[in-house]
């Protein structure tokens, strides 16, 4: 309300005094006695309007929140007060925040209202606007389209805008921590840069041999629907780095592409207009590619749009089994 109201009188004297002083010099202009007495008036009230005004509302105006929080520092657990009674079911949050200057994850403790579509993302983000300011939280589109807030709640790695408050808490309690599967940044952010360098790594694009069709084409690359239907469930990941997370062999073995490096190699390789062909495949046929995975599913089960990548990676060996000089014809 503050902010708005102080917006309010900031645009009224960016309207006004302009609009003073263009009548001020059209009267100077057309010689009017009234350019050198009222309009100055005028010109010198607004002027003292919008500065007590603009006064008043800095100095005088209580805001909220009253104080700002302190900074995470050790073990120690930072308490906030219960936020007032706009409805919604009282929920304690705990989340786990790393702290890059010590190197470890702290606990701090907030508490928040929830209804039944509060979501876990819009829940931390205002713990951050009215309880915390020092909380990072990374999100974009905040409708699991981007990707950009996975985090672990309750031991799950999730998107956090797809995600209900009161559906994931356990005993009116919501933990909410980094994934582990990337580099720690601050809070709950992680680094996606090795993870995007992976993704990078398998040519996740179509190839074509003829250099002068790709940039000349004279019609479009056409499919059948059951040609499509062999990469399309594989087309929908957002690259939210969940799979990751959750595949135990990232988090022991950090050479291993991942599973969602991997899943596009197939949705590439099964695509009829791609023409790389085996050495698509070759060049995951490693340790630390196809090889390296021990199909948990865990991949599968925490992707929030349904690709499957486990059932890609074995695909993806069956192709590489059939690709066998002795199975060559």
């Amino acid at each position: 309300m503050r902010a708005s109201r102080l917006t309010i009188f900031t645009y009224a004297g960016i309207m006004g005094v302009p609009l003073l002083l263009f009548v001020m010099v059209a009267g100077l202009l057309a010689n009017n006695p009234y350019a050198y007495t009222v309009v100055p008036a005028l010109l010198a009230l607004a002027l003292a309007v919008f500065a007590v005004s603009g006064i008043f509302e800095i100095y005088l105006h209580p805001t909220y929140p009253g104080s700002k929080s302190p900074l995470i520092n050790g073990e120690s657990e930072v308490s906030r007060a219960v936020p007032k009674n706009t409805g919604g079911k009282l929920v304690t949050f705990v989340v786990k925040r790393f702290n890059s200057a010590t190197k470890r994850l702290d606990s701090a403790t907030y508490k928040a209202r929830a209804t039944e579509r509060t979501t876990v993302l819009g829940a931390l983000l205002s713990i951050k606007d009215y309880q915390d300011n020092t909380v990072s939280v990374r999100c974009n589109c905040r409708m699991g389209i981007c990707g950009s807030c996975g985090m672990v709640v309750n031991g799950k790695p999730v998107l956090a805008c797809e995600t209900g408050v009161l559906s994931a808490a356990e005993d009116d309690v919501v933990e909410v921590s980094p994934m582990l599967g990337h580099p720690l940044l601050k809070d709950v952010v992680t680094d996606f840069d090795d993870f995007f360098e992976r993704h990078k790594s398998v040519e996740p694009h179509l190839y074509r041999k003829d250099a002068k069709e790709r940039y000349a084409a004279t019609e479009e690359y056409k499919q059948s629907k059951e040609e499509l239907d062999k990469f399309l469930p594989y087309s929908y990941c957002i690259m939210c780095g969940l799979c990751l997370d959750a595949c135990p062999v990232v988090n022991s073995n950090p050479n291993f592409i991942g599973p969602q490096a991997l899943s596009q190699v197939y949705r590439y390789h099964a695509d009829s207009r791609d023409q790389k062909g085996k050495k698509r495949l070759f060049d995951i046929d490693t340790m630390d590619g196809a090889w390296g995975c021990e199909f948990s599913g865990s991949c599968s089960k925490a992707c929030p749009k349904g690709v499957d990548p486990a059932s890609a990676i074995q695909m993806l060996k069956g192709e590489l089994m059939k690709s066998l000089p002795e199975n060559e014809e």
